[in-house]
């Protein structure tokens, strides 16, 4: 069987088995010992790594930080709560009190009544120190003239009825955990109505700028609700938090920055770092960014792992980052079985019925019919699945729409059909939606949750009259899984990030408005740092341009690689795997994609390189750099466009199975003074050397191929196939001299 941990926003926490009386604590310094409780989150035990998909990506020393090894598509992460420490806090009844030590600024500014701790007006900045047990919440109303830090030196407290902690007035606000003390906020609260405007989800909720510190240790588990939110700006140093919640981990309307500690972030139903605004604050900030210059961050997000209303930000040599989405998270909600034999076709109507046909060439064809399987409802939304075998022996798939009366599996009558499409392992569900007489498609999971208003927030109805079908939503599913998202733009310079996603796992949108008035970017630039990308959907996207300056990346699974309106390679190192195209550019006319210098490597079963610009000989450009590409299947090429490219400058290898599309990989402008073409039979695990002008390629082969070799920048190359080789590879088996 096939499992799919689909996102479930309900309560997953195990009830905290300790409760408050209704009386109020007493503050005192009181003997007693703490009780650990029981507690923990549904889901499966946390499982040992297994074999790396391949290549495997090995922990690399040099690096700054703890890097993990993401592990093939079984291998999910994430310890129990309990074996984290995050219950050790939990006590009886109203525990042992609290003490309350004022360590500068102004003295008896609190107050203590039925559980509810009130620090009130201040006429200087103020610090305060908190100890001991609380059964009750803290309300800090200091007024707006002065800074107040609050700094926790060995303190637990349990709320039931309320939000722990809220923030509602001062200049700035510090929650900090002293050195060598560990504090632990649980919020036993059921699940808020998020309409009461007088209810606050966050178990630390601040109205104000809000900065977490100090180097001590901080959990924070939210049973039903929020972590951490503040409607301003959210600033972390130097702490070791762990958040444990359903929803949000970190939200920071305005922004949230990270400057330098340890976070351990679980979002079980929600994103783990999020913010909401983007327009421009009265003292012209631009809001909704988050910044992370530093520190180590564990993500684990049943939905994104990061989701930023305008930029995201990631600099600093010591940041690690770490991104665990969906399925990938040991903390995410319900699993559904399917069966892995099968496909699916879903849509919201019964009245029509359903072929695809399989293709290898126009000579390799085979038609299957899809059968009802299923129905889905929720709310007032049903949706209809009907089931088709996958036959892995065929690259390309291609689905019919038909009436009720019309013959199945012919290409003659039919309402809709898709293009030729590379089946899309990664997913099971192949789910049509309608809207203004036109159909499109998107490829998602098999799940029987329907929300109100259907999968994907909206309600479509029969398909459109006989035409093709476009690509749908990129939020493949009823809820966007990517790792790092941004409305507008993603900049990295530096840092060491690992990302293991059910959907994309860096996506810069360029379809959401702005509040600033401003139009999104959708740009996503690399420059810098180490990244290694594991995905069910793609590794780069970018709804504008994606560039890559410098850094390494390494794209170990992915459906396509990189993919942006524009593609430009101007250094660094991309390397990929994918079950479609290498790198896809949808820009129809220019130049959609520009290597001028830097290491390419791609084996896909897809196009290697793939424009959509139909401008002569402009839609690629090599103009530098070291590129190799392999593409295993009759019906693509490792080289695509759709009016032929240029080369003007470095070295070239693109292999593919000789006959189908490969054709188009010798569509260069004057390929017999700048190129060459010629066969070559090569064996799984062989390694081939090709010297291309002086720089010599050694590759060992991920397949065996009867290949078509197009190589630019030399017109007589070498090549050499061995058993064996001396040459350092890296993880994909590619090095170049």
């Amino acid at each position: 069987m096939r499992y799919k941990r689909a996102i479930a926003i309900c309560m997953i926490f195990l009830l905290i088995l300790t409760g408050c009386s209704s009386g109020g604590n007493v503050i005192a310094d009181s003997g007693g010992e703490i009780s650990s409780g029981e507690g923990g989150f549904f889901g499966p035990d946390n499982n040992p790594p297994g074999d790396n998909f391949i290549p495997s990506m090995p922990s690399d020393p040099s690096r700054p930080g703890e890097i993990v090894d993401i592990g093939s598509d079984d291998t999910s992460f994430g310890e129990k709560l309990e074996d984290i420490g995050s219950y050790e806090g939990l006590f009886e009844g109203d525990g042992k009190g609290i003490e309350i030590e004022c360590i500068s600024g102004t003295a008896n500014a609190y107050t203590f009544e039925d559980g509810v701790l009130t620090f009130t007006s201040i006429d200087e900045d103020t610090v305060y120190s908190i100890s001991g047990e609380l059964c009750g919440n803290i309300v800090i109303d200091v007024g707006d003239g002065y800074k107040f830090e609050l700094e926790m030196c060995g303190f637990s407290m349990i709320s039931e009825s309320v939000n722990p902690i809220v923030a509602k007035s001062g200049s700035e606000i510090k929650l900090a955990a002293k050195k060598d003390t560990k504090n632990y906020i649980y919020d036993n609260r059921e699940a808020i109505d998020q309409e009461d405007e007088t209810l606050h989800s966050g178990a630390v909720h601040s109205e104000i700028d809000l900065e977490m510190c100090g180097k001590g240790e901080l959990f924070v588990v939210s049973k039903a609700n929020n972590g951490i939110h503040t409607k301003d700006d959210l600033q972390l140093k130097n702490l070791t938090l762990t958040v444990a919640c359903v929803d949000n981990a970190l939200k920071g309307n305005d922004s949230v920055s990270v400057e330098s500690g340890s976070y351990r972030l679980i979002a079980s139903g929600g994103d783990c770092i999020k913010t909401t605004n983007s327009n421009i604050s009265e003292k012209g900030n631009q809001r909704g960014i988050v910044d992370l210059t530093g520190g180590t961050l564990e993500l684990y997000a049943a939905c994104d792992g990061i989701d930023a209303a305008y930029d995201v930000n990631i600099d600093g040599e010591s940041t690690v980052l770490n991104i665990y989405t969906d399925k990938y998270s040991n903390y995410s909600g319900e699993v559904t079985a399917t069966e892995e034999k099968l496909y699916y076709i879903r849509f919201s109507s019964d009245q029509y019925a359903y072929s695809v046909r399989y293709y290898n060439s126009d000579d390799d064809t085979f038609w299957v019919n899809a059968e009802y399987h299923s129905k889905a409802s929720g709310g007032r939304s049903s949706y209809y699945y009907y089931s088709f075998p996958k036959l892995s022996e065929y690259a390309k798939m291609q689905v019919f729409v038909y009436s009720a009366d019309m013959e199945q599996s012919q290409d003659e009558e039919y309402l809709v059909a898709s293009e030729l499409l590379t089946p899309n392992t990664s997913y099971d569900t192949f789910a049509l939606s309608s809207r203004n007489g036109s159909v499109s498609y998107s490829w998602t999971n098999y799940t029987t949750t329907v929300n109100e208003g259907g999968f994907g927030g909206g309600r479509p109805g029969g398909p459109g009259g006989p035409g093709g079908m476009g690509e749908g939503n990129n939020d493949k599913g009823e809820y966007s899984t990517k790792g790092i998202k941004a409305a507008n733009e993603i900049v990295i310079n530096n840092g060491s990030i690992n990302i293991k996603s059910y959907d994309d796992a860096i996506h810069a949108n360029n379809d959401v408005a702005l509040e600033n008035g401003e139009n999104a970017l959708g740009a996503l630039t690399i420059n810098g740092g180490n990244i290694t990308l594991y995905s069910n959907d793609d590794g780069l996207h970018a709804d504008g341009t994606l560039t890559l300056n410098s850094g390494n990346v390494s794209v170990s699974r992915s459906y396509e690689g990189a993919e942006g309106t524009n593609v430009v390679i101007n250094g660094g190192k991309l390397s990929v795997i994918s079950s479609d195209d290498g790198i896809n550019a949808t820009a129809t006319s220019g130049t959609a994609i520009s290597i001028t210098d830097g290491e390419v490597y791609i084996y896909c079963t897809g196009d290697g390189i793939d424009s959509n610009s139909r401008d002569s000989y402009a839609g690629i450009v090599f103009s530098g750099g070291k590129t190799a590409v392999i593409s295993n299947s009759n019906g693509n090429s490792a080289i695509d466009s759709e009016r032929g490219y240029s080369y003007t400058g470095g070295s070239v290898i693109a292999m593919m199975p000789r006959g189908g599309m490969s054709d188009e990989a010798t569509n260069c402008k004057d390929f017999s003074n700048v190129g060459y073409s010629g066969s070559l039979s090569l064996s799984s695990g062989a390694y081939l050397t090709a010297n291309i002008g002086g720089d010599v390629l050694t590759l060992k082969m991920p397949c065996s191929m009867s290949a078509l070799v197009v190589v630019l920048g030399d017109s007589a190359p070498e090549f050499e196939s061995n058993s064996s080789s001396d040459i350092s590879l890296d993880s994909f088996g590619v090095a170049w001299n």
